[in-house]
């Protein structure tokens, strides 16, 4: 069917939505570039009471354990320790400080734009080990390889990497087989696909039986 416009294209499917969902139905949203442009267009609001759109875990800064943090914090406090993060990491809390309160206490914590930076830090500042702290999914990790190749190359004895990486289809996997989730459907993440591809989300499919586009 053809339509003239975005706008009419959205109100027919809106309509297919309120004549064909009979039961509750939870999509769940794995991408936090999704959650942002739900809220942005009001589309909740729109739906049907019966269709319910769930947040998944979209934000690897937020899913990072206090653990994880607590050793980071850890190593800022060493000598001779200069820790390169992204600025959305400065302010997350472990379980009694943060990279922001450690900075302020004298820790040489420096926020970095990308692993190229760091890397030059780690040229710059060579009496120093330098540790980039790498944080996020599929997506940040072949830039993250890269800066690793490139100071192997470089014979770099002062770069290293903090990885705090997360892989989404296992996460996925768990709150399918998690009972008081409940979820029927994904929309999945395109940016860690074009990383990887659909393959690693088959089973979605496969296993569970449930849709995802």
């Amino acid at each position: 069917m053809k339509h003239s416009n975005k706008k009419e294209y959205a109100r027919y499917l809106l309509e297919r939505l309120y004549q064909e969902i009979d039961r509750p139905l939870t999509v769940m949203e794995v991408c936090g570039t999704h959650t942002v442009a739900i809220a942005k267009s009001g589309l909740r609001d729109l739906l049907p009471e019966k269709m319910r759109l769930l947040s998944g875990p979209g934000c690897p800064v937020c899913v990072t354990d206090d653990c994880d943090l607590d050793y980071v914090m850890a190593l800022a406090r060493q000598e001779g320790m200069i820790l390169a993060t992204f600025g959305d990491m400065m302010r997350v809390p472990g379980t009694a400080s943060s990279l922001l309160q450690e900075k302020s206490r004298g820790a040489e914590v420096r926020v970095v734009y990308s692993p190229a930076d760091a890397l030059k830090l780690a040229t710059e500042n060579r009496e120093s080990q330098v540790v980039f702290l790498g944080v996020g999914f599929e997506t940040t990790t072949p830039v993250v390889a890269a800066a690793l190749d490139q100071a192997v190359q470089m014979e770099l004895k002062n770069f290293s990497v903090f990885s705090l990486h997360k892989l989404v289809p296992p996460i996925m996997r768990v709150l399918l087989d998690d009972p008081q989730v409940k979820i029927d459907a994904f929309l999945n993440p395109g940016h860690v696909c074009a990383i990887l591809g659909t393959e690693p989300f088959q089973f979605i499919a496969k296993d569970y039986g449930k849709p995802c586009v």
